[in-house]
């Protein structure tokens, strides 16, 4: 009974974290209407008096919804540990560097730039190589995370065109939302079913 309890709990703290990402934004954009993602990045919201504590506090939350979700997600779903533990450490390292990223204040830009740059990088790899390992055993079960994976790749490729980063961060999070949600919903779905039988 106390494990169904912490389950839910869980479940109920991530449904908060993944609704918090989505909000957030929109109402710090409501906040500031003349935000323009073209010509700033989404940590513009950090440093600005209405909406800085919330962007912060949303990135913290951010963090640990992503790290719990995906954490019970290798649990559930491999069981080698020589699979689960380079996973791990990729998603340990993505955590702590958006942890930092929120912490540490646009204003000081290389320190805030170097923890951004990582988690961009290690969050990416973690779910592409996430899908990458599902595929040895499944392919097709593998293949969501894959494409999700070059999909962030590829979205850095906006960065090319316009002036800053904030249109390259805006498809980033929809991806990390996506594959969030949509790994929760499955594993709740799966984990029902397995409870069935």
């Amino acid at each position: 009974m106390e494990y169904l309890k912490v389950k839910f709990l869980r479940r109920l703290f991530i449904i908060f974290c993944i609704l918090l990402g989505i909000f957030t934004p929109l109402f710090c954009w409501y906040k500031i209407p003349d935000f323009n993602p073209i010509n700033k990045p989404l940590s513009h919201f950090g440093v600005l008096e209405p909406t800085f504590l919330l962007w912060n506090t949303t990135l913290v939350f951010l963090a640990i919804g992503i790290f719990w979700n995906a954490y019970t997600s290798l649990r559930f779903y491999f069981k080698k540990k020589r699979f689960r533990y380079p996973l791990k450490i990729m998603l340990i390292s993505s955590s702590i560097s958006l942890v930092f990223t929120a912490s540490i204040s646009m204003e000081y830009e290389l320190f805030h730039q170097i923890p951004a740059v990582l988690f961009f990088f290690s969050y990416n790899l973690f779910i592409f190589c996430f899908g990458l390992f599902r595929s040895f055993k499944y392919i097709r079960r593998g293949m969501f995370s894959i494409f999700i994976g070059l999909a962030m790749l590829f979205s850095t490729l906006l960065l090319l065109p316009f002036p800053s980063y904030g249109v390259f961060e805006i498809v980033y999070f929809a991806l990390i939302l996506i594959w969030n949600i949509y790994f929760l919903f499955i594993r709740i779905k799966e984990e029902g079913l397995k409870k069935r039988l």
